[in-house]
Formats: C-alpha cells, structure tokens, sequence
C-alpha cells in the first residue's frame, strides 16, 4: 500500500513537473527574465497601493507621476482597474522596496495556489494539483505579476466554508471576488438552481451582501464620494482596456467580425440561457464550472491570465461520471495549445472552444453523480 501511495505521488510530481516546464516553454526566456526583473503588472497594484487613501488613484496624470518617481519610467496605459477597496489590501506591501514587494507577492501567489489545492472541497488533490500545473494561464498570471492566484484561494475558500454549512462565512468570503467582479456575473444565478445551495442559500447570499457593503464601505472611505465617477470612465476607457480582438470573451470574438454588429447580444443571450439550463438540471458543481465558463465568455474584459477561472469548471467537467464529449473537451483545454492563439494575438479558436464546451454541457443528459454533500443534509 505505501509503495502504491509512493508511486502515485511521483507520477502526480512529475505529471506537474511537465506541466510546468510546458508552460515555461511556452512564456519563453523573454518572458521569464522580465517577469524575474519585476516589468510586469504588480507595479500598477503597487501604484496603486501608494495612492490609495488619496484623490489620485483613478487620475491619469496623477498615476503617470507616481509611475515616474518610482520606475523612472511611466506607461499611460497602466491604470488601476481594480475597486478601491483591493489597493487598501495591497497598501502594506507598497510600503517595501519594489524588489521585495514583488518577491513577496510571487511567493504569495505561490502560496495562494497551493492553499486552493489544499481548501478546494471536491475531487482528489493530487488531480487539482496537476490540473493547476497544467494551466498555462495560471502560470502566465504569475508570470506576468497579475493577482489570480488569489483570487482562486478566495473562491476555494468560500466554497470550503460553504461545504461545512458556514453560510454566513461562506458568503463574505466570496465576497471579495468582487476584486474580479466582471468574471462572476453569472454567480446569482447558482442561488435558484434545483441543486442549488438549498437551505443555506439565502444565509450566503445574506453573507455576501453584508460583505459587499462592507467593501463599498471601504472603497469610500479610501477614495471619497466621487470615486465611481472617476473610475468607470477609466475601465471603459480603450486606452486602458488594449488588444479587445485578443480578449477571449464574446466581446473579442465579435471586435474580430465587425460586420455582424448584433452577433456579441446573440451569443451573450445563448451563454445565459446554456448556463440557467445547466444549473437548472445539474448538481451545483456542475452549475458553479458553467456560471465560470459563462462568466469568461460575458466579460468586456479579460486577457489570458483571466482563462484561470477555468480551473474549477474544467477539474468538474474532467470528473464527471458521465458525458465523455464533456470530459475530452474539457482536457483539451486544459492543454496549453488552445491559449497560445492568446499569444499570437488571435481569440476566435479559444473563444469558439469555450463557447462549444459550454454547449456540450448543456446538452448532455446523462445523469450528473457530483453532489454536494450539503445537499442531502435536513
């Protein structure tokens, strides 16, 4: 039995290993080397953390200045995109020399994905473990300095809370996903589905209500009473949102076919009635991978370290005991092959993937085992 255990942690090891190096290989020693010399986009969070508690986080001119005084440096584009709340999070570390900040954040992220393997309530760790290894755009968002890797912690954190029925906990935890809150605009829809969180449904959505209030808070608090109308101006700004023909979101996929000016409300409609008719019918595991995959696809905004919203509905559709169409379409995008089109500047083949997929679920009618165990509990 120990040399069975044994064996399986070394093919679990070296499978991530490979995924791993993989995923080097295709960021490339360019890329690496700037990601270790810190050129990446941690420098606009810790911008951001230094001028938060002032008027100057959504000022262009004012974020420019910081960017010269600090890098000797600026890029126009770089702008903080994220609430106020998230740079009051960040402020600490803002306070350190640059190079030990962004040392501390990559072991951070690091970190933060190992606890989401360690926190994620379903399926066997060794497989998470290997899925995330294998995702390319999990390993480019550390890479490239971005912040999703907790993002993820936070998700496996509620859900972890969630699956031990503390709602109340449970919702202010998946409250901070409001860091990314483009990306879960589909989340209320697993509040009414027939495998939905049943009784504790509604003390979670009390909880995640109370902790969005709480982060509304603090964003006036740290950024005044005008804050709003600084910042959605800036996040619609295209000078802030570059490459939307790379973006792999439906908004990307129709800025690649201008000639079909209705086709993004189209397929937008059909992504929001795929994911209300898979959460209807299926186990909430299921429900949660579709509202992820739905959420990607609606986004305005969204580049190839956004696609790690995928790991949760992949690892679900990849162990579902039935639907094999489901489960080699979601393997196929676990491979890196699909996101280096991100790389080449083309989103249509990986937008297409994520959209058929989604298909696939929604018309697979075999039964769906996964089930929460909360969902039998009286």
């Amino acid at each position: 039995m120990d040399c069975d255990v044994t064996a399986c942690s070394g093919r679990a090891f070296a499978v991530c290993l490979i995924g791993i190096l993989a995923g080097c290989f295709v960021i490339g020693p360019d890329g690496l080397r700037t990601s270790v010399q810190g050129h990446n986009d941690f420098r606009a969070f810790y911008i951001g953390g230094r001028l938060v508690g002032s008027d100057g986080l959504y000022d262009v001119a004012r974020v420019v200045a910081a960017q010269q005084r600090t890098f000797g440096e600026v890029n126009p584009h770089t702008m903080m995109v994220r609430p106020p709340f998230y740079y009051t999070f960040v402020a600490p570390l803002a306070r350190l020399p640059f190079r030990t900040a962004w040392l501390l954040w990559t072991v951070g992220q690091v970190l933060a994905v190992v606890f989401f393997v360690r926190l994620y309530p379903w399926g066997d760790r060794a497989e998470l473990a290997m899925v995330c290894c294998w995702s390319l755009p999990l390993l480019w968002s550390i890479a490239a300095g971005q912040d999703f890797a907790f993002l993820l912690l936070i998700l496996a954190g509620g859900l972890w809370a969630f699956e031990r029925q503390k709602y109340w906990l449970a919702g202010l935890v998946l409250s901070l996903c409001a860091i990314k809150f483009h990306l879960f605009l589909l989340v209320p829809l697993l509040m009414f589905g027939e495998q939905g969180l049943r009784k504790g449904r509604w003390r979670t959505a009390a909880g995640l209500m109370l902790g969005l209030t709480a982060l509304l808070a603090v964003s006036f608090l740290v950024a005044g009473r005008d804050w709003p109308g600084k910042y959605v101006p800036l996040i619609l700004s295209p000078d802030v949102s570059l490459g939307v023909k790379i973006m792999p979101n439906l908004h990307g996929l129709a800025a690649n076919f201008p000639g079909l000016p209705f086709l993004e409300v189209f397929l937008s409609l059909l992504v929001i009635g795929m994911v209300w008719w898979v959460v209807r019918r299926g186990s909430f595991e299921t429900g949660l991978g579709a509202v992820l995959v739905g959420g990607l696809l609606l986004s305005r905004h969204a580049y190839l370290w956004d696609c790690a919203i995928l790991i949760p509905a992949l690892f679900a559709f990849i162990r579902r005991p039935s639907g094999l169409a489901v489960r080699w379409c979601a393997f196929a995008l676990l491979l890196p092959v699909p996101y280096v089109f991100l790389i080449v500047r083309s989103a249509t083949i990986p937008v297409i993937l994520f959209f058929l997929m989604l298909v696939v679920v929604a018309l697979d009618r075999r039964p769906d085992l996964h089930r929460l165990s909360t969902e039998t509990t009286v």
